[in-house]
C-alpha cells in the first residue's frame, strides 16, 4: 500500500476535495488534471471529476461504498445526472433531509454504516438499503458529525482521538474492522477532512507528522 503526503489547491485539507471507495473515485472539478493523475497512482482507481452543490468541495456532501453513493440534497440536477450516467452500476440517491452535509454525517465502509443520530431512524434505514450494508445510529467523541470525525475502508478505521471504547467498540461491530485512534495534519482532529484512502492507498495532508503517519499506515495497512 501507497501512503501519499500531498496539499490540493494550496491546503493540506485534501479530504474536503476527494471520495474513494474500492470501486470508484470521485475528485472535485477544481483539482487539475495532474493531481487527479495522483490520487489515480495512489488509489488504484479512475478518478471521476465532478462537481456538488456548485461548491469546490466534494465530501462534505456526499457518503459511499462499492454499493451506493449518498449525496446532499443540495445537489443540483445536472449534477445528479452527470453522476448517475457515470456510475452505472451504483446506486445513486439525493438524501432529502435538512442537513445538507450529508458527508460529514455518515461513515461507511463496504460492510456496514454508522448514522449521525441527528438524521433520524427513517435515515439510517435508507442508508442502509442504498449502500447494501448494515446501518445503525452512532457518535464519535459524543458529537453527531461522525462522517467529519473518521475515516474508514475495508481495512480498518481512523476515529476521533476523544471516541470513548464504547464508541469505537460501535465501529469495529458496525463496520467490521479494528478501529484506532489518531490525528493527522499535525493534531488535527476532523481526519476526513485530510485524508482520502482506500484498500490500496491513502493519501493524506502534507502536514501530517511521523507518529500520525505511523498511525495511518498501522491502521489502514491491516
Amino acid at each position: 500500500m501507497e501512503i501519499r503526503l500531498e496539499t490540493v489547491l494550496g491546503s493540506a485539507e485534501v479530504g474536503l476535495f476527494a471520495l474513494s471507495t474500492d470501486k470508484y473515485l470521485l475528485v472535485s472539478k477544481q483539482v487539475n488534471p495532474s493531481k487527479r493523475r495522483l490520487f489515480e497512482e495512489v488509489l488504484k482507481t479512475e478518478a471521476v471529476a465532478i462537481s456538488l452543490s456548485d461548491s469546490i468541495l466534494l465530501s462534505p456532501f456526499a457518503a459511499g461504498n462499492s454499493n451506493g453513493l449518498i449525496l446532499t440534497g443540495l445537489t443540483l440536477v445536472d449534477e445528479f445526472e452527470a453522476v448517475r450516467r457515470t456510475l452505472k452500476e451504483i446506486n445513486v440517491i439525493k438524501l432529502a433531509s435538512k442537513h445538507t452535509a450529508v458527508g460529514n454525517l455518515i461513515l461507511c465502509n463496504d460492510k456496514g454504516a454508522l448514522v449521525s443520530p441527528v438524521l433520524g431512524r427513517a435515515a439510517v434505514k435508507t442508508v442502509g438499503e442504498v449502500l447494501g450494508v448494515e446501518a445503525a445510529p452512532g457518535t464519535l467523541a459524543g458529537r453527531t458529525y461522525i462522517g467529519s470525525l473518521a475515516v474508514a475502508t475495508n481495512s480498518g478505521a481512523m476515529v476521533h482521538i476523544e471516541a470513548s471504547e464504547e464508541e469505537i467498540e460501535l465501529v469495529e461491530s458496525v463496520l467490521k474492522v479494528e478501529a484506532e485512534p489518531g490525528t493527522v495534519n499535525g493534531g488535527l482532529r476532523f481526519l476526513r477532512s485530510s485524508i482520502v484512502a482506500n484498500s490500496w492507498g491513502v493519501v493524506a495532508g502534507a502536514r501530517t507528522t511521523g507518529p500520525e503517519l505511523m498511525t495511518i499506515s498501522r491502521v489502514f495497512q491491516r
